[in-house]
């Protein structure tokens, strides 16, 4: 497993919907596409990506697409890596309790 993001897309307004379920086939059959669903709300689509190096690549290839209207990109990062802070206020305490 490489890095992994979620990526929000809105679709074009005027897209139909024998072109949406092309474009979500296609983008089912991408390298580095885990999986695709359409949602209902602010975005369209949400997109799994795991990529080796940098899931930039996938997502610019997806953002070239002429149906894509916008993107947005949530990185997948470990509860630690995100809380930083509270993981060295975890590691003191435990220093001081002799775990």
């Amino acid at each position: 497993m490489g890095l992994r993001a979620y990526l929000m897309v809105n679709v074009a307004d005027d897209m139909n919907q024998a072109d949406l379920i092309k474009a979500l086939r296609d983008l089912e059959d991408m390298p580095g596409v885990d999986f695709v669903d359409p949602v209902i709300g602010s975005k369209d689509l949400v997109i799994l990506v795991d990529a080796p190096v940098t899931v930039d690549a996938i997502a610019n290839k997806i953002r070239s697409n002429p149906w894509v209207k916008n993107t947005e990109i949530l990185r997948i990062v470990s509860i630690y890596e995100r809380h930083r802070a509270s993981k060295a206020d975890l590691l003191k305490s435990l220093s001081h309790t002799g775990i």
